[in-house]
């Protein structure tokens, strides 16, 4: 939750009860406002902003069925209203409704059935902050930008959108997206104080892709300027540019584009506030498609140039044994030109996608990567990744198995592992077992590629009776503190040992994880710990945590054999 507490109100002309309800409330991390009459109550919820009103119904002046019927209207019209009243009959408890309370609570209470009423109508008005990014979520944007336009006749808009999200979670998980949010969330509320205002309202998208600022014009005017707006957010975008080329893209080896847009939000009598907030929004979004509409023109001309120029090379990751550190073999990454925003293979592919052209640019890459296989040492394994919307293709998929036989050197085949990666749908399993026998056929070994992130799984290891098989990353990321992630591992772990299968955990990145790993007598692992795709590679024997080299190195384990 963010730093700033969620805030109730409580209106009650019980001094003494008042102060109780404040205490019980604040020993659960609540901030609490208090007022002794309706009149102070109604003056308090419109300067005070509270998420949540606890209102005594039988006070002198305001009742409470006043106050609650006041608070429906305005910018206050969204707060739950609970109601702590003696008053028990049927008919008050219409007359609460015809008000507009959430819920009551009926006097004498005990303290956890207050508490317990008070957080099921606050997750019910969803008025909690977002647990990842810690901002306040969407749902809550609509009360406090009504509290902003009633000080304000006007409001400036910065919708922020994140690209590669998808793709993302697809190759290391949805812990690896929430660290992007959350890192991005954190940098949002950092520009508080300097591109922003400190009292600038950042909130994060329930969907689960965007962010939303609200900005109030400068303090000497009524109203947003235009060209202050473009310039909050080109700065604003600058910077959050910097940072995902930066911290995000070399933490994920990942490409993740980012896109502000921006609008105004004024006052009208004439339309409702929920419509003119989604079209301000929908305005920011055009704005948005635009400059995509842009981007997705240039990557395309950048692709088309790539691979008409071949501009394909590879990097290597060395794949370790983790009972003594050898490296058994490499898998051979494709990247793009170096200076090219296609350099990282999860924008290369993306566009790729986008262009319908992903068997093309898979055959170039696997035609790349058996070229530089042959630099490797003859007894060093080859892991080379290959799509199964391409290989597995009846229309060209034989043509396609065939060329990356003849580019692969007769003395490399028994060398090479064919990763078939899960991040597509196989529908056709006839066909998929004929490509595979042709490759084993030739000597070539065959490894099941993200295993527990696919479609298809289980299958697919019946299928093929694969020589390895690789953990996903997302199984690897925090399996420490994961009791289900150990149990599953565990379970593949037994299958593998009794099938003959190596196993392979990809993404190992810390000491932890590798412990955890050890712990569970997995044979084999890759991943940042121990080095970083790189070329042209440093050839080692052993590799211990932390990328060094051995002081001695011993003979390599002998992989199971395919």
């Amino acid at each position: 939750m963010s730093g700033e507490k969620i805030r109730i109100l409580v209106i009650d002309d019980d001094v003494e009860l008042t102060g109780t309800v404040c205490d019980a409330l604040e020993s659960q991390g609540y901030e609490t406002v208090a007022a002794n009459s309706g009149e102070h109550g109604l003056e308090l919820a419109y300067t005070q902003h509270p998420h949540l009103v606890l209102l005594d119904v039988m006070m002198p002046g305001m009742d409470g069925y006043q106050v609650c019927r006041e608070l429906q209207f305005g910018y206050t019209k969204d707060i739950p209203v609970v109601f702590l009243t003696a008053k028990t009959e049927l008919a008050n408890m219409m007359e609460a409704n015809r008000s507009g309370a959430s819920a009551y609570v009926t006097k004498p209470f005990r303290t956890e059935r207050l508490l317990q009423t008070v957080s099921e109508v606050l997750r019910d008005a969803s008025v909690y902050y977002d647990e990842i990014t810690g901002l306040p979520t969407l749902a809550s944007v609509q009360v406090e930008v009504q509290r902003r336009l009633f000080d304000h006749s006007q409001l400036g808009i910065l919708y922020v959108t994140l690209d590669g999200v998808h793709a993302l979670e697809q190759q290391q998980g949805f812990e690896a997206v929430d660290d992007v949010f959350r890192i991005i969330g954190r940098r949002l509320s950092e520009t508080r104080g300097r591109l922003i205002r400190n009292e600038d309202f950042v909130s994060v998208s329930s969907l689960g892709n965007a962010f939303l600022v609200i900005l109030a014009p400068a303090r000497d005017r009524g109203f947003v300027d235009e060209d202050d707006l473009r310039l909050v957010k080109g700065r604003l975008e600058e910077q959050l540019l910097d940072l995902l080329a930066g911290e995000l893209e070399s933490k994920f080896m990942a490409h993740v584009d980012l896109y502000v847009g921006y609008s105004r939000l004024g006052q009208s009598p004439k339309v409702r506030f929920k419509r003119a907030l989604l079209e301000a929004i929908e305005r920011a979004t055009r704005g948005i498609q635009q400059e995509r509409s842009l981007v997705q023109h240039r990557l395309s001309a950048e692709f088309e140039r790539v691979i008409h120029e071949a501009q394909i090379t590879c990097v290597y990751q060395p794949i370790v044994s983790l009972s003594d550190y050898s490296v058994i073999g490499y898998e051979l990454l494709a990247r793009g030109p170096l200076q090219s925003e296609l350099h990282r293979p999860d924008a290369l592919f993306e566009v790729a996608r986008a262009e319908n052209r992903v068997p093309e640019l898979d055959r170039l890459c696997r035609m790349m990567a058996a070229r530089g296989s042959a630099t490797l040492p003859a007894d060093c394994l080859r892991f080379i990744n290959m799509e199964p919307i391409d290989l597995f293709s009846r229309s060209h998929g034989d043509i396609s198995v065939q060329e990356f036989i003849d580019a692969t050197p007769e003395v490399l085949r028994g060398q090479t592992v064919m990763e078939i990666t899960e991040n597509s749908v196989i529908d056709d399993f006839v066909h998929m077992r004929h490509v595979v026998d042709r490759l084993r056929d030739q000597g070539f070994r065959i490894a099941i590629d993200d295993a527990g992130a696919g479609y298809a799984g289980l299958q697919t290891m019946v299928e093929i009776e694969p020589d390895f098989i690789k953990l996903d990353m997302s199984l690897t990321r925090h399996l420490e503190s994961s009791v289900v992630k150990q149990k599953l591992v565990g379970t593949l772990r037994d299958f593998c040992q009794q099938a003959g299968i190596g196993l392979v955990a990809e993404g190992i990145e810390t000491q932890a994880q590798l412990d955890a790993l050890l712990a569970l007598g997995i044979s084999y692992g890759q991943g940042f710990l121990f080095a970083h795709p790189g070329s042209p590679y440093p050839l080692r024997e052993t590799i211990l945590p932390g990328g060094a080299p051995a002081p001695t190195a011993p003979a390599p384990e002998k992989p199971v054999a395919g």
